[in-house]
């Protein structure tokens, strides 16, 4: 069993209270597709991308955030989140 991850559970709840209960997957996880495994089409993207962007206080650059299949699967998305979050602080 691999350990919890709090980025994925976030952003794998906004995805599946966009897509809604009848277009999620019961096993859905990091290899889930966006559009073929929630059936996500590009105004709900959209909505996962703008409450993403009000959840994690980070903002996506259009030119280039969105290159190398970085909407493909809850994983891919996932790792751009990551990428856009402030490393964490070291308390030492």
């Amino acid at each position: 069993m691999s350990a919890p991850d709090p980025v994925l559970d976030a952003i794998r709840a906004l995805v599946e209270r966009v897509a809604g209960p009848s277009r999620t997957p019961a096993q859905a996880g990091p290899e889930t597709r966006l559009t073929e495994g929630y059936w996500l089409d590009s105004v709900e993207l959209l909505e996962v991308l703008i409450a993403c962007e009000s959840e994690f206080g980070i903002a996506f650059h259009d030119t280039c955030d969105f290159e190398n299949g970085a909407l493909d699967t809850l994983g891919t998305f996932t790792y751009l989140v990551r990428s856009k979050l402030p490393p964490p602080r070291s308390d030492s």
